[in-house]
């Protein structure tokens, strides 16, 4: 996480069924049964730290197709409720294995913030800069000392990308995961496009 961040209240997201809102910091869960079920899976075998976290990014960008939103609906005891765009929980994902890039990005976090500390991980709400600009979510990381930046949506690239080399394209708006949530002094996200 770049430095001139503020830490801020928690944000609510609509973003749900029936009307019902969820803090931001909601949907990044480490403890879920079926996210740690499949970091189980995908870190099994292997013993350093980086290749678990390539791997759980490749599990991310590689499985789950990306849509620039997933539109659901439900339907309880007869009422019904539609979301457009709807944010739907890690396990969800796992389950569906589908996943705009926030979903995705949820994902990605919530497996990661088992491997790394909650100073060490972050999903990123903010701004993409290529081909047609708008808004994107992405995750990023420390790692012995060193900021990457995690694309969840775009299996072709690395998995672990220097900050410093991405810098010009991605604009970090809000910082979060299940324990704190910063903003970017001054930034405001666009509305999301499709990058995938």
């Amino acid at each position: 996480m770049k430095g001139n961040v503020l830490p801020i209240d928690n944000q609510p997201i609509a973003a749900t069924f029936f009307g019902e809102g969820r803090w931001l910091t909601d949907f990044i869960t480490p403890r879920e049964l079926e996210v740690q079920k499949l970091l189980k899976d995908l870190t099994i075998n292997e013993h350093d730290l980086r290749n678990k976290i390539i791997n759980c990014r490749d599990w991310v960008a590689q499985e789950l197709r990306y849509v620039v939103a997933v539109r659901a609906k439900i339907t309880v005891e007869g009422k019904s409720s539609s979301q457009p765009d709807y944010w739907m929980p890690p396990s969800m994902a796992i389950l569906t294995k589908v996943g705009n890039c926030a979903v995705k990005s949820f994902l990605l976090t919530s497996l990661l913030r088992n491997l790394l500390s909650e100073n060490s991980v972050y999903c990123v709400l903010g701004n993409l800069y290529s081909g047609t600009p708008g808004g994107h979510a992405w995750t990023e990381i420390n790692l012995d000392g060193e900021d990457f930046l995690l694309e969840a949506t775009r299996p072709d690239v690395p998995p672990l990308i220097p900050i410093s080399e991405v810098s010009q394209h991605y604009e970090a708006v809000h910082y979060f995961n299940d324990k704190q949530i910063y903003a970017v002094p001054g930034k405001t996200q666009m509305e999301i496009v499709g990058v995938g």
